[in-house]
């Protein structure tokens, strides 16, 4: 006779285990996630991490990682941010903080940045100061903190001003990096990537890394195995045969964080249907907006 685990090879223990939860309690497992470990990201993870140790130079390497909405680029910060989280040991008089994460305010005020770092450091401050007084607070800041890296998710909101105010944040970023020798990773969709290249001393300084679209191939296949793994479903569901994997790829439009989604939303109604697995038909079925018919949406009259 099989063993329990024998019955259930198609999952990883972790979601072997919740199998024993209620429906309620799996649906909630897996639409919570985890981090994904895929080879772009791992590539992108072990250039930042160099950031942490490299010298202080007179310039300090930067990145601009750069991608379609929802392909993944904040889930790579995050981790990051995760694997370099803020020293808080209560007897030390400084909290060491070597990385930094914040988003790009929604037009470029400078002025809004420093405030938003200053934020990030929990750091108090006068909210009208002027632009020099915060960011004068920032760079000494910086220097007690012993921070190392600054992430600026959603960077492209750069191109909400003017040119001048453009100019103005784009040389903003570059003082702030060359006062400090603290390495930038912004982050944004291609708009970012053209803003940069406005600036020919910007598009040098940061060096692209792009983030991918998915299409079929035998990647996709090891992706869609790894969701399958990762989903307490009874059944097996193999999603990286060729029918199920071109269903996904055109539902989900290639997008990383898309792919993810439909195929939650898809275990969430194999559970709910009580089959347990999902199929092409389901794909098919499944009540959901693609993202390119999401801005042209409209509720029926």
């Amino acid at each position: 006779m099989n063993s329990a685990a024998d019955s259930f090879i198609h999952l990883r223990p972790q979601a072997r285990e919740a199998l024993a939860l209620s429906d309620d309690e799996r649906i909630r497992f897996i639409r919570a996630g985890t981090w994904l470990p895929l080879g772009h990201a791992k590539a992108a993870l072990a250039r930042f991490e160099e950031l942490l140790t490299y010298p202080k130079v007179t310039r300090v390497p930067c990145y601009l990682l750069v991608g379609p909405s929802y392909s993944g680029k904040t889930s790579i910060l995050e981790r990051f941010m995760e694997l370099h989280p803020p020293d808080l040991d209560p007897t030390q008089e400084v909290t060491i903080c070597p990385v930094l994460m914040v988003d790009a305010p929604p037009k470029p005020d400078i002025a809004d940045f420093y405030s938003r770092i200053l934020d990030a450091l929990m750091s108090p401050y006068k909210p009208t100061a002027p632009a020099y007084e915060k960011y004068s607070q920032v760079k000494r800041l910086f220097r007690q903190m012993d921070v190392r890296v600054l992430i600026i998710d959603e960077i492209h909101h750069l191109i909400a001003g003017s040119q001048n105010r453009q100019r103005e944040f784009r040389n903003a970023l570059k003082s702030l990096s060359n006062e400090t020798k603290v390495s930038i990773v912004a982050s944004g969709i291609e708009e970012a990537y053209n803003a940069f290249n406005a600036d020919p001393q910007m598009s040098s300084r940061f060096v692209p890394i792009e983030v991918p679209r998915w299409s079929p191939s035998a990647e996709l296949g090891a992706l869609l195995m790894t969701l399958e793994r990762r989903s307490p479903l009874h059944k097996p569901s193999h999603l990286h045969a060729t029918d199920l994997m071109l269903a996904i790829h055109s539902r989900s439009e290639s997008m990383l964080g898309d792919i993810c989604d439909l195929v939650k939303e898809a275990a969430v109604a194999a559970i709910r249907s009580g089959k347990e697995c999902i199929t092409v038909d389901q794909i098919t079925r499944l009540e959901w907006v693609p993202p390119s018919k999401r801005k042209m949406y409209r509720r029926p009259l």
